[in-house]
């Protein structure tokens, strides 16, 4: 190709250049209101360290070795790293290069009149190398590299929040499980009393061998669903460990007595932000907003391979057929230009690698989307949960009480004789069942709440 041809396609190339940067990626944009609709008062944005406001010291203790020695945390930790160091690596492409080279070699040749000669060649130098980034190759890279670095940072977070959230909702399960095994164990002893009661009335001739099988089966009953709770305790427990970074056993004697859920009244939900708050917060949000940013810069780095690649280089050194010659003035030899590699026909694979950049944008395109619709519906889904679980708890609570005094109230009449023992029964299996629905709406409240904060992505102070 002629020098003026030449310039003329490099013109058209510069041109034609506008097409090879990143493309504008459609963003999806919610219609969002004001406040949440399951929600109370939103004002304020929501406290970071969540965990803190429930004044449980075992709670802040996991949580806090959670965050230190979690195995997915420290996943993302090396994938941040990782991250970054990639997104050094492309800012330095847009460097030159500078190498030292020393060459040593013994050649045979042939003169201008065709005789051979053997002699040694010694060489030493500097080479650098600059690639000019005309079309939007390397400065894409960088840009996608960056927003991956961006999406990397964000993921953390999210980890961090999920994790902290993992960690308490274990815990508040574990003081649950631990008040159901305590209204079992103490319901047990009471329907084994119950029985011994009836056993002796039996034996006075008062009672019947049928009031007596019946409290015999009421007390076996109650006593099987004690070996799944104490299941479900220890799961609980290998749980909470592994969660910590420790061994399944680690946490079974800090973990083993008994201690009451922490209480709620303390932790308020009248800071909790808007919704675009919300998505402003939201770490996995902006993970996927980075990934749209990146998923953009590689479509234009796909682009740019339509488009030549242009490289200037050169050597500056020394070039001697004995090494002590390397200092002479002689000596001194160098080489400066230009490389320009443009690729005309490629039968469709530079157009292929465009079209799959393309596709990988809109799929990002449609991870926000998905990522901002899952997260509306998390906190909407978490705040309808916690408004109608303390409501629920408050029922339960009227219920428990109720049953109580109408168990009392059967056990006197059945021993004043004026009512039978299946009304003993029936008021004790009613007790039995408010208790333990009472201790599954506590736990459901408190785990519940938790759900409320890591929806909000209140859990972590970035």
């Amino acid at each position: 190709m002629s020098p003026h041809k030449t310039a003329q396609a490099l013109a058209l190339a510069l041109i034609a250049s506008a097409c090879a940067g990143p493309p504008r990626l459609p963003t999806y944009h919610a219609q969002l209101g004001a406040d949440f609709a399951n929600a109370p008062a939103t004002q304020q944005e929501p406290v970071a360290d969540f965990w803190r406001g429930f004044g449980d010291a075992d709670l802040d203790a996991l949580v806090e070795l959670a965050l230190k020695a979690n195995a997915d945390l420290r996943i993302a930790g090396a994938n941040l790293r990782e991250a970054r160091a990639l997104a050094n690596f492309a800012d330095a492409q847009s460097k030159p290069s500078i190498g030292i080279s020393a060459d040593a070699a013994r050649a045979r040749t042939r003169d201008d009149q065709g005789e051979a000669q053997t002699q040694n060649v010694f060489a030493a130098g500097f080479d650098v190398a600059w690639e000019a980034d005309l079309f939007g190759r390397i400065g894409g890279e960088r840009q996608a590299a960056a927003a991956q670095a961006l999406a990397s940072e964000a993921l953390v977070r999210a980890a961090q929040v999920s994790v902290a959230s993992e960690v308490a909702r274990n815990y508040f399960e574990l003081r649950g499980l631990q008040e159901q095994l305590n209204v079992a164990q103490a319901s047990l002893q009471t329907q084994r009393a119950v029985q011994q009661l009836v056993d002796a009335r039996r034996e006075a001739g008062r009672g019947s061998a049928f009031d007596s099988e019946r409290a015999s089966a009421l007390a076996q009953t109650t006593a099987a669903g004690i070996p799944a709770l104490e299941a479900a305790l220890i799961r609980t427990r290998y749980r909470l460990a592994v969660l910590s970074g420790q061994l399944p056993t680690a946490l079974d004697l800090r973990l083993a007595s008994q201690k009451p859920l922490p209480g709620l009244k303390s932790v308020a939900l009248e800071r909790i932000g808007s919704p675009e708050n919300l998505l402003r917060r939201r770490p996995d949000i902006a993970a996927a907003e980075q990934q749209v940013a990146a998923a953009a810069a590689r479509v234009g780095v796909a682009r740019s391979q339509l488009f030549p690649r242009l490289t200037l280089g050169g050597t500056l050194g020394l070039n001697a057929g004995r090494i002590g010659d390397l200092g002479s003035s002689a000596s001194f030899a160098y080489n400066l230009g230009a490389s320009l590699l443009w690729t005309l026909l490629d039968f469709g694979r530079n157009r292929a690698q465009i079209a799959a950049a393309s596709a990988r944008g809109e799929a990002a395109v449609i991870a926000y989307e998905k990522a901002v619709l899952g997260a509306l519906e998390e906190t909407e889904g978490a705040l309808a949960a916690y408004t109608r679980t303390q409501r629920q708890t408050e029922s339960l609570f009227g219920a428990a009480q109720s049953a109580g005094k109408a168990a009392e109230i059967a056990r006197a009449r059945f021993d004043a004789g004026t009512s039978d023992f299946l009304a003993v029964l029936d008021a004790e299996r009613e007790l039995l069942a408010a208790r333990e629905r009472l201790a599954q709406a506590n736990t459901a409240g408190a785990t519940s709440l938790v759900a409320v904060y890591k929806s909000l992505a209140g859990g972590w102070k970035p």
